[in-house]
């Protein structure tokens, strides 16, 4: 009989099945709601706003902090007491981190439509219809999604140089060219990291598995609002 948390939940009772995909989703929408704080704390505190002004290194700075939250949470993930605020600390991480495209998105909502959360709201609800609809399919289909891995990672790695190539290179076709590829990315993470933890996660592996589909909601989210602001900003010219 295998040990309880070398069992992956696929093969324990319903119920239990059920229990690991509450807490994990539980755990996610606790993240988006933390993201939300954060953003208000980087507008609020002058981070966004800073963040604008450094061009480069603004951006960079949190990107670093981002990641290394990130590591952190998954790192003590198991520890009772630590993980919840490892988990809290990458949640507002990751909202300061978006605060500067959301007080942009808030400048142009209030400019062009009268109210500040108009994009937000829109992006926001593509990205939780999107995100819902990816997660049934790949918690439903029978087909085994184990062979995207390979062109995710590659794809990632793509992502990440096309970025740091657009930090000097000023084109706004460029940028919506990657954010389209960005939002087909992280698109196929969900797909595979749903499948991969309906399937493979023990169930006391539940905050790893919140913390990866929360970090691909939270990029799916921000590339969704840039290209509608692209879009806006392009109608208004």
């Amino acid at each position: 009989m295998q040990p309880l948390y070398s069992r992956p939940v696929a093969q324990a009772s319903v119920a239990t099945r059920l229990d690991f995909l509450k807490k994990v989703y539980l755990w996610m929408t606790f993240g988006v709601v933390l993201s939300a704080v954060g953003s208000w704390l980087g507008i609020q505190s002058g981070i966004a706003e800073w963040s604008l002004r450094h061009g480069i290194i603004g951006p960079i700075l949190l990107a670093v902090v981002w990641m290394g939250a990130g590591f952190f949470a998954q790192k003590v993930r198991h520890d009772r007491g630590a993980n919840t605020i490892a988990f809290g600390l990458y949640g507002l991480v990751t909202g300061v981190v978006m605060s500067s495209l959301i007080l942009v998105a808030m400048i142009m909502g209030q400019m062009l439509t009268g109210s500040a959360m108009t994009y937000i709201v829109q992006a926001f609800g593509i990205t939780a219809v999107a995100f819902g609809g990816l997660s049934f399919y790949a918690a439903t289909t029978k087909r085994d999604l184990s062979f995207m891995r390979g062109m995710l990672v590659v794809g990632s790695i793509a992502l990440l140089g096309l970025a740091l190539v657009s930090l000097f290179v000023q084109s706004s076709m460029f940028a919506m060219a990657i954010s389209f590829f960005a939002i087909l990315l992280f698109s196929g993470w969900i797909l595979f990291d749903t499948q991969k933890i309906v399937r493979t996660y023990p169930e006391n592996e539940y905050m790893a598995a919140a913390i990866e589909l929360f970090s691909s909601f939270a990029m799916l989210f921000m590339n969704i609002l840039r290209i509608i602001l692209m879009l806006a900003g392009g109608r208004r010219d």
